[in-house]
Order: C-alpha cells, then structure tokens, then sequence
C-alpha cells in the first residue's frame, strides 16, 4: 500500500468518525445499556457503512456522506413518528413485561420475553436483591433490564426494622403522554377521561394537550408534568 492509499485511509477514518460522531449527538444520546431494537439496528448499520468506506479501495467519499445521511434521516423520520403516536412507539420499541406481579412469577410473561427463572433470578441479584420474597413488582424494560419495586418490610431502611406496619405497594398507572390521554390504562382501572379532567382541574391544569406527562397513583394521587 502506497502513501497516497494510507492518507485516503486516514481521511477516511478521520471523516468517518466526526460524521458518526454528529449523527449520534442528531438522533438521540442513548446508552448501550438503554439500546431499544431500533436504535441498535442503526448502530450496526452505521458500523457497516464505515467498514465499507475505510476498506474498500473506491475514493468516492460523498458516496459514504449520502448513505450515512439517508440513513440518519430515516432513523430521524422514524423517532418523530414514535413521539407523534405512541401506540406506533410500543410496537417498534416495545412495551414492558410485568414480570413479577404482587410477589409471584408470571410464567406466561416470562415466557413471552423467552427469559427463564435462572435468567430473572440473574436480573435480581444484579440489582442486589438474593431472594424472590423481597419483590413485590418486576418489570422487564424493552432494553432487556428489569425494574423492581420492593415489599415494604424489605426497603431501605426496612419497616420491619423500624417496627411500623407495612402498607402494600400500588403500581401508578401512566394516564397522559405527550398530550394523548391513555384511554386503555384508565380503562383497566375503572377510570374515563372525564374523571381525569376532574382531577386534571384540581391541580390547576386544565388542557391535556399542555401535559408531556402525568400518571395517578391510588395512595399518592395525580402527579403532573407539564410540557
């Protein structure tokens, strides 16, 4: 290989990386720990467009800028999709697995992540909890980590400890996002959009599109978010 291949490799590597470097501040700062399917499809295909770039001995540079642009463009097209409706954000990030439910393993959930129980178990005690008996709720986020909510008697500092008697723990439910009332959720508690208006007036909010987000908790009432 010849000076001038080495230099066109290194201004290829050099234009590669400040290129990638930018699309990745454009689309969004996500941790590897936080990669949704989405988000790691683009990673690879980012990887992909800058092998071939480095290594193949074509010279055309701006083919490789309108590749990686398109690219980002689409990857930009699909997050302004996602934030717009987010029933269409459940269906390509997913949605969270109840894993756990009120102390028991869901077989069918777990089933449906394809974890078994020495994988859960994993979850756990990568969280520092040892034993099934602490959990009360368990849900599996769609970039593969779990999120736990401990029994009473089992936090930090216990009530056990303190000799206080324990008050069972209430999953909030979401109930507004991004403007959009989550119809469903109030639906699975008995609840309609009307009753969130009420609830909605006593905070002192009274248009649901100025809400990014809000959810409602049976112990802790409605906590709101505005945009």
């Amino acid at each position: 290989m010849d000076e001038a291949s080495f230099g066109l490799m290194a201004l290829k590597i050099i234009i590669g990386f400040i290129s990638l470097y930018f699309v990745l501040i454009i689309t969004g700062r996500v941790g590897v720990s936080q990669l949704t399917p989405i988000h790691f499809v683009f990673i690879l295909l980012l990887d992909d467009f800058l092998g071939h770039i480095i290594y193949e001995k074509n010279d055309n540079i701006f083919e490789y800028l309108f590749a990686i642009g398109l690219w980002t463009l689409v990857m930009l097209t699909f997050q302004m999709i996602m934030l717009k409706f987010p029933s269409i954000r459940s269906f390509l990030q997913g949605k969270p697995l109840c894993i756990i439910s009120n102390g028991q393993l869901k077989r069918a959930e777990i089933r449906k992540a394809r974890l078994d129980v020495n994988q859960v178990l994993s979850l756990l005690r990568k969280q520092g909890i040892f034993s099934m008996r602490e959990v009360e709720f368990g849900l599996l986020e769609p970039d593969g980590t779990l999120s736990v909510a401990l029994k009473p008697t089992y936090k930090n500092p216990t009530i056990e400890d303190m000799n206080l008697a324990g008050t069972k723990t209430v999953l909030p439910i979401t109930v507004i996002i991004d403007g959009k009332v989550m119809n469903k959720a109030l639906n699975e508690k008995g609840l309609d959009e009307k009753w969130l208006k009420q609830k909605l007036e006593q905070t002192g909010h009274s248009d649901v599109k100025n809400i990014f987000y809000a959810e409602w908790e049976e112990t802790g009432g409605l906590y709101v978010s505005a945009k």
